[in-house]
């Protein structure tokens, strides 16, 4: 062989591997972008239990599991906190 059929093959591997860097880098971005979102959904939660929890007709004890519960799920974590203590469910 002289060589010159391989070009082919020459440029396969760093092909791949780009393809694989942007791979990696759109998924790192889309996944950040993601965490960031719901970081800013949880802080909004804790910071509106808190604030409801000054309310008078509204009395969610905070705890682990009331923090756990709007840490995961954020604004929908603190209604359903809302609507559990108006039930009469105490968590």
């Amino acid at each position: 062989m002289n060589g010159k059929g391989n070009t082919a093959n020459k440029y396969a591997g760093p092909l791949i591997t780009l393809l694989l860097l942007v791979l990696l880098v759109f998924s790192v971005m889309t996944f950040g972008r993601f965490l960031f979102s719901m970081l800013i959904n949880s802080v909004i939660g804790v910071a509106l239990l808190i604030i409801l929890n000054f309310l008078p007709f509204i009395e969610v004890n905070i705890n682990v599991w009331s923090i756990l519960i709007v840490a995961l799920g954020g604004i929908p974590g603190v209604i359903i906190l809302v609507i559990l203590d108006l039930a009469g469910v105490k968590v």
